[in-house]
This record gives structure tokens, sequence and C-alpha cells, in this order.
């Protein structure tokens, strides 16, 4: 059981924001920084689920042009983040590589390159030579790549911690094991949020609740489909000097720390793990899937049963329902890690000597179109949402919360957010998914 921090929350805030991942952390950072009277709501620890358990890749490269925007502010964020923060997180800028399997997939990158080519990223088309000569020793350079050298990694452990420290050292009020369990709203605004530790009186919320944001989504009528698959990173023991590029090449991804230890992944493949909770947005859903069908694998395991658990009357989980499971249920999946380590002695032969120094495991929100849900509410005024990132959001933190803070204290986001809309998911404008990762 988690010992969490006790803190006294205060009666009235500015804002409170509900989920401490990258999002709900660097939203309350750039408010408070900007003069607000902040509160963050977390039901578990700061980057105890997704935003803790992500790649690290920091990429503009391959990104649905909908986020480009965003992404391309982020990229310059994060090169002076570090600074800023006086933290560590790890930042390296050694660009991305994606590395084409044969003719059909370069097609595909280098038709991201011309549709996104009006946002001017430097995107590099490489014959196999060039990949080879970013990182040596591969034995699959394939038929080329794209690689954009402006990219870069940071680590997802250290990150949203560092920014929530800093957020809480110019005054906002960082509450863990306090879970939001409803939102109170006056003449159609906001008006406070009840935690579990008491009512905080608000102007605004921000809910950056991950996959959770839906439940609190329909408390006001509105429907965000969101469901989650499970993806599994293991760290590698140091080898030698391989590449400071994050990668994706023959089935493994990988980046490589500055200490020469490297996060790998069985690329594309993720898990479903079978819930009854999978059938609320399971048409939503069924396009996408069907489209991907050799990329997903489905699990039949303890989480069904711990689901209907929690749907039983007076479970903890049914007597707050907003909570659910307090801490990360996701555990990582052996065979994602036999294939990942396989594929990278495959992939980089020269690697004589690795082992395994941790494997975990995280629950990716998702939307049916792969692009996340940024958005101010009409009814109730001043409730902003931020989720569905994906598993890309990690490296979109920083940007997302200084826009909320901007449109907060503005009135109006600083960076274009169409096609982020909650209602393309309730008025059929919802888009096909077109992101590679």
């Amino acid at each position: 059981m988690t010992n969490y921090p006790k803190i006294t929350l205060p009666k009235e805030c500015d804002v409170v924001v509900i989920g401490g991942g990258i999002h709900g952390s660097s939203s309350a950072y750039y408010l408070t920084k900007a003069g607000m009277k902040v509160v963050l709501l977390e039901k578990d620890t700061i980057a105890s689920h997704q935003s803790g358990r992500a790649w690290g890749f920091v990429r503009q490269q391959g990104r649905d042009p909908v986020e480009l925007p965003l992404m391309i502010e982020c990229n310059k964020i994060w090169q002076g983040l570090e600074k800023e923060l006086n933290a560590d997180l790890e930042w390296r800028q050694g660009g991305v590589l994606f590395v084409a399997r044969d003719d059909k997939e370069m097609s595909e990158f280098e038709g991201w390159i011309n549709d996104t080519k009006h946002f001017g990223i430097e995107t590099q088309v490489l014959d196999p030579k060039g990949v080879e000569k970013l990182t040596p020793g591969i034995t699959t350079p394939g038929v080329g790549g794209i690689y954009t050298p402006s990219d870069g990694q940071a680590e997802p452990k250290k990150a949203a911690p560092a920014i929530a420290k800093r957020a809480s050292e110019l005054g906002a009020v960082i509450a863990e094991g306090c879970g939001a369990l409803s939102i109170e709203t006056e003449a159609g605004a906001i008006s406070s949020v009840v935690s579990e530790q008491g009512e905080i009186k608000c102007k605004y919320v921000i809910c950056a609740a991950g996959a959770a944001t839906h439940k609190f989504v329909a408390k006001f009528g509105r429907r965000l489909p969101q469901q989650t698959t499970r993806g599994t990173v293991i760290r590698t023991t140091p080898v030698p000097d391989i590449s400071a590029a994050g990668t994706l090449a023959a089935g493994l991804a990988f980046r490589q720390r500055a200490d020469g230890s490297m996060n790998i992944a069985d690329e594309f493949m993720t898990d479903i793990d079978v819930t009854m909770g999978r059938l609320k947005f399971a048409r939503d859903f069924m396009p996408g899937l069907f489209d991907n069908w050799a990329t997903f694998k489905f699990h039949f395991n303890k989480r069904f049963f711990d689901d209907l658990v929690d749907r039983m009357p007076g479970s903890d989980a049914a007597k707050q329902p907003m909570i659910g499971r307090r801490t990360n249920q996701a555990e990582p999946y052996e065979v994602r890690v036999k294939n990942a380590m396989r594929n990278l002695q495959n992939v980089l032969p020269q690697i004589k000597k690795v082992g395994i120094v941790d494997t975990w495991a995280g629950d990716i929100d998702v939307t049916p179109d792969a692009v996340p849900v940024i958005d101010q509410f009409d009814n109730p005024k001043h409730f902003f949402v931020a989720s569905g990132f994906s598993g890309h959001g990690f490296a979109m933190g920083p940007v997302v919360g200084k826009v909320l803070a901007d449109w907060i204290t503005t009135g109006q986001p600083s960076i274009t957010l169409k096609g982020m809309e909650l209602g393309r998911f309730e008025d059929g404008t919802r888009r096909t998914p077109r992101t590679r990762v």
C-alpha cells in the first residue's frame, strides 16, 4: 500500500487540475507561473500511470498533421526545459529515425513528408547507407528511411515529477493519493470539485485524467470514446554506443540513453486486456481494429475478473467510480519482452552482452482516430479536457499545459487546436487514424 504525503487542501483556488500525468503537471506549472492559484488532484502518485511508462521519444516526425502545430512548439520547449526547471530530464537531441522495411512503407513515409512540408520540418529521406551511418552496425537498413534531426528523447520517469515539483515550488498544491469524486456546477459554469479530502471551490477545471477522463465527460452529457491498450517496455544494461536517435527498425523500437542503457519495445505490437468495459465504445473502435488487426493481441486474464469485481455493488470501485483502481494494474507481457530482446540482437548484433534491468507496462488511453481531445466545454463553462493522446502524448505534455494555461489566462489558446475538438465524435466528423506510433 502506498503511503501518500499528507497535505491540507485549500477551500478555494482558481483552477483544479485532475490528473498528475505530464499534461496535468504541466498545466499546474504554467498556470502557477502565470499567477493562478492551482490545486492538482492525483489519485495515485505523479507520473505513476502512463506518463511515467512511455518510450520517451520526443518527436515531430510521423505525427498526424493535426498535432504538428503543438509539437513543433513543444520541441522548442523541451530544448530549454531542463534549464527552466533546474532538473535533469535526460534530454538528448539526437533525432528520430524510422527505417522502411520495403518500398510500400517508404512511400508512406515520403507521403507524410509531402503532406506536412508546409510546416517546415527538416525531415530527411535516407537511403540504406544513410541509415547505416546513423546506426552503425545495423543489419536491417531496409530500403532507407526518414530522419528528423531536431527530434529527441527524455526520461518519462523524471519529466512529470520535475514539472510538478517546480509547480509546487511556485505555489501549486500537489495532492497525491487524493482523487476527484465529482465536479459541481452553478448557473452553467464550474463552481467546485469534490475531492477525497473535501470540496474545493474553483472557477476552472482541467480534466487530464487519462483513461478515466470519459467518466467525467459523461457526467455532463458528452461522449468521449476512449479505450486502453497495454504497452510493454524494457530497459537494458548499458551497451556500447549505438546511436542518439530514437529508432524504429525491423520490429524494434529503441532509444539509447546517455548512460548507454537502452529503452526497447516490440515496436507497434500492443495488447488488449478483455473486460466488460470494452463493449462500451466497441463500435467506435471496430474500424481501426480491423485495419490493424495484426498488431493487436487480446488477453483474457485477471483483469477481466477484477473488472467484474469492480462492478459489484459494495466494491471500492463501485463506491468511488471516478477513482476506480488507484494504482497501475498493467503488467509487462513476457512475449513482448522476449521479442524485443531477440529483435535487438538481430538488428544490432554487435551488442554481444546485454541484460535486462527493468520491465514495465502502462495503459495507453486511445481515441478511435489516434488524435487527442483538447477542448473547452460550452456547458458547463470553464471545463477543459486534455486526454486521448493515444501513445504519443508524453512528448506533447509541456506544450499542452502551456496552451491550456494561456487559454484560461487570456481567453483563447495560443496555438491552434483545430481537429482536436470533442465534437468530432458526436457529429460524425472524426478522421481516419494517420499516426504510425
